[in-house]
């Protein structure tokens, strides 16, 4: 049955088996076509080691071809390998920190190995570092990195100053790096990106950041219900608009953060932070991986509706087509109030191949 499914939704599905969803080998693909497919997807996502855990804690990986057992092994071994050496960083830098007096917030990767979400390191994927430090601390811990072999990624072919930076009012100062180190590393005046920076707040984060001793050196964590809240709004509200495309690793994150710590989350307080945003990401999570909002978000009423129509979207073809079509047109249509006599191009058939040729590509590199 699953086979029919989009290669999103599959891959969704199978993740879901991490999650408490029961798999079954008779779910797994039925051919080296349909296992290209997934691992392809897996890999653009980084969750190819989640897959890996998913099929383990089912008991699947005997039922798996040789090759994608090997697949999957080999990509957990490389990650974990990364992650043990980027934690070797990550006690480096905080360490460093602290001989400054700075005691910093983690966020995102970091904080999730650093608290043990996942059963071992290997299972996360990690890009970068995400430390949230004071923001009148900035200029004293870069010089410190500076100092320490830490080179700074330049803004437009120029190294942009502290004084400039904040000028800019961005969220994190540009990438470092240094040779002796695997991953760049982000610091962080603010939680989120500026653009929805009333969401989450520097002052809050650090109110409730909870502290830990972590290999010999002192660090906070995000509180459950900021852990979250940072998931959502990174997500969704940050990468997906600009990228178009759902982040699989993100939202399996959100799911499993909200299942592991369910307790310890006050949804209350996100529902009230929310009220106004759109509740896309959470039917995405119902539909992907079967999440099941909890009753303080107030949308559990409509939430399974809303996930079935969406399913129903994912997997017709021509509806989507025409979804899209719709939203291209409303587009050219309001842009008509500037230039009126455009309308004969709604008109030209050329418009129309070109769309649909578009739609086609952006189709098989997204797989939904």
């Amino acid at each position: 049955m699953m086979q029919t499914k989009s290669t999103g939704r599959l891959l969704g599905f199978y993740l879901s088996g991490a999650l408490g969803q029961p798999l079954n080998a008779t779910d797994l693909p039925v051919d080296t076509t349909g296992w290209q497919k997934v691992l392809r997807f897996s890999g653009a996502h980084h969750v190819t080691p989640l897959l890996r855990w998913a099929f383990q804690k089912n008991g699947l990986m005997s039922a798996l071809p040789i090759d994608v057992l090997e697949h999957l092994e080999a990509m957990y071994a490389l990650n974990l390998d990364d992650n043990l050496r980027y934690e070797d960083q990550l006690a480096h830098l905080i360490q460093t920190l602290n001989n400054l007096g700075v005691r910093p917030v983690l966020l995102k990767g970091a904080a999730a190995l650093v608290r043990g979400l996942y059963p071992t390191a290997g299972e996360r994927f990690v890009g970068d570092i995400d430390i949230l430090i004071p923001p009148d601390q900035l200029e004293t811990v870069l010089n410190k990195l500076l100092a320490k072999g830490y080179k700074a990624n330049p803004t437009n072919g120029e190294f942009l100053t502290v004084e400039n930076f904040i000028l800019k009012g961005e969220h994190h100062y540009p990438q470092m790096r240094h040779p002796d180190w695997p991953v760049w590393v982000e610091l962080h005046i603010r939680p989120v990106h500026p653009s929805v920076r009333e969401l989450l707040t520097y002052e809050e984060v650090v109110r409730d950041a909870i502290p830990i001793n972590w290999r010999g050196t002192e660090c906070q964590l995000p509180s459950p219900t900021h852990f979250v809240m940072h998931a959502i709004i990174h997500g969704f509200f940050v990468d997906y608009p600009v990228f178009r495309v759902l982040a699989f690793r993100q939202l399996f994150e959100f799911d499993h953060a909200s299942r592991v710590y369910a307790n310890e989350i006050d949804w209350t307080v996100i529902q009230q932070r929310f009220v106004g945003y759109s509740t896309a990401y959470l039917v995405w999570a119902s539909v992907y991986l079967g999440f099941h909002a909890p009753s303080e978000l107030g949308v559990s009423k409509w939430l399974p509706l809303r996930a079935r129509l969406h399913s129903a979207y994912l997997e017709a073809p021509s509806i989507k087509l025409i979804a899209v079509l719709i939203r291209k047109l409303h587009h050219r249509i309001r842009n008509l109030k500037a230039a009126p006599f455009n309308w004969k191009n709604l008109l030209a058939s050329e418009f129309y191949a070109r769309f649909y040729q578009n739609y086609l590509r952006n189709s098989k590199v997204r797989e939904f």
